[in-house]
């Protein structure tokens, strides 16, 4: 069993890691041990040195890091959502089973998750079904306006969608059913299956203009998350139960537990409500040579030694650094513009659903959304705040999109979004006062100081002073890029 992890581990291993330097900030929670994940880049470790059961017990807390990160970072989000200093975060505190409305775009402030959207506004639940149904009750929604309340598990998959793609935009009312219920739902409720027991209600709002914030504000009032057992009782929302939702994220860290071995004990705790699946079954078993007892529900820190101990300190940090490289280096690349047509579909490719899980949390799956990550220019140097750049879009090439299209900007140290002096964090294609060239091209101009012509400043997306990245989505995306009629341009430097 040790010999096909290690064999697994080396797979990962294949990956150029120490292309990028990255480093892991995490925030307190309940207690001054529970780390609360956030994107941060992770700095490269020297493995070199590893042997013995120090080496053994890293490899084998390898796999258990990439394997299990999902599942604890989504614990993690779940608890954090419950907590008072979530706001200090920029989200709402919601409980258990209770919708978070985000009234406002996101801005720079916000550093919880990384490579975060400023087009929609967010509408969100982390939910637990273990008791039974929930019913989601979603409203008309107005012509014209993008929505979508997506649905994904503790391991990153997108499992369904309700919204103005897939179920058009009247009134209707949605039952979350776990994998144990059994039972008869109302006339008038569709069922969607979860795997799990536990999932995310993703939802995002489109907004057309500045104009428009109140009108999504209505459409969040009138969203509704009921148990079945109360559905039908209330038109307006009932309070959450409290005493579930607080028992549901309780986690209490041992005093003695050994800096370092958080992640392990928050993976036990995980795995109580994220079950492996059946093809999880090598690296499950395998938890039980680090420590894992009581059907890998318990961490038994206490019987591990110090160069145990070491092992599996340093194979979180390095997990956390080929997370980074992973997110960097994976996908299709067209034009330098990187991106994977598996996107929020994770299935058992575990290094990449673990770098999604800590750079694209609550990815869409393709066909909602695309995601075209740019780090690059024409010439495959890394885009830097001292240069100036173009991204030119002929005509006829302008994204293709049933929704929309937005060009945002981050920060490579921590994927957050480029604080600058018109407060202008994306161009999209209702961007009030863009220009479209004569020629019918579209031309947006990238740099750090703004431009002197009146028109590309206009265009203008402001860079930071230092390293960056973009990303192009695309809400709605005909097959265009899936079939290769369609491509980005270039990210071209004018220096």
């Amino acid at each position: 069993m040790k010999n096909i992890v290690l064999l697994l581990t080396l797979g990962i291993f294949m990956c150029p890691w120490n292309m990028y330097s990255q480093a892991q900030e995490s925030s307190g929670s309940n207690s001054d041990k529970v780390e609360s994940s956030s994107a941060k880049s992770t700095m490269p470790l020297d493995i070199n040195a590893l042997q013995g059961v120090e080496a053994e017990m890293f490899y084998l807390g390898l796999n258990a890091v990439v394997w299990g990160y999902p599942a604890v970072f989504f614990e993690d989000l779940m608890r954090d959502r419950t907590h008072p200093d979530i706001v200090k975060k920029g989200n709402p505190q919601s409980a258990v089973n209770q919708f978070g409305m985000v009234r406002h775009l996101r801005g720079p402030e916000y550093k919880q998750i990384a490579t975060p959207n400023t087009d929609t506004y967010y509408s969100q639940s982390f939910c637990d079904v273990s008791r039974e149904p929930l019913v989601m009750h979603v409203p008309k929604v107005d012509a014209n306006r993008y929505y979508a309340m997506q649905l994904w598990d503790p391991n990153g998959d997108t499992f369904g969608y309700v919204g103005s793609r897939t179920t058009g935009r009247d009134a209707g009312d949605y039952a979350l059913v776990g994998p144990d219920w059994k039972g008869d739902l109302p006339k008038g409720v569709e069922r969607i299956d979860c795997a799990y027991n536990s999932f995310v209600i993703w939802g995002r709002i489109g907004i057309n203009g500045p104009d428009d914030e109140p009108n999504v504000h209505a459409i969040q009032d009138k969203l509704r998350l009921h148990p079945l057992s109360q559905f039908g009782k209330s038109e307006t929302q009932l309070p959450p139960d409290l005493e579930f939702s607080n028992e549901r994220v309780k986690l209490d860290i041992p005093d003695d537990l050994p800096e370092g071995l958080e992640y392990y004990f928050k993976l036990a705790n995980s795995l109580k409500h994220t079950p492996p699946k059946t093809k999880d079954i090598v690296v499950a078993k395998s938890l039980s040579s680090i420590g894992f007892t009581d059907n890998n529900t318990k961490f038994d820190y206490q019987s591990l030694n110090p160069a145990q101990i070491n092992g599996l300190i340093k194979a979180y940090i390095f997990g956390l650094h080929i997370m980074d490289v992973q997110a960097q280096t994976t996908g299709n690349i067209i034009n330098g513009w990187r991106w994977s047509p598996i996107s929020g579909i994770m299935g058992d490719d575990y290094l990449f659903r673990a770098a999604f899980a800590k750079w694209f949390t609550g990815g869409n799956a393709p066909e909602e959304a695309i995601y075209l990550d740019g780090r690059l220019d024409k010439k495959e140097n890394a885009l830097e705040g001292s240069k100036k750049y173009v991204i030119r879009f002929e005509n006829g090439q302008h994204p293709p999109v049933n929704a929309f299209w937005s060009l945002s900007m981050y920060n490579l140290s921590d994927g957050s979004f480029v604080e600058n002096s018109i407060d202008r964090y994306a161009i999209k294609n209702n961007t009030e006062g863009m220009v479209i060239n004569d020629d019918g091209a579209l031309e947006i101009y990238i740099q750090h100081e703004a431009p002197t012509d009146p028109n590309q400043k206009d265009n203008w997306l402001p860079s930071p002073t230092k390293g960056f990245y973009l990303n192009l989505r695309l809400y709605n995306p005909d097959n265009g890029l899936m079939e290769g009629t369609w491509s980005p341009p270039f990210i071209n430097s004018v220096d």
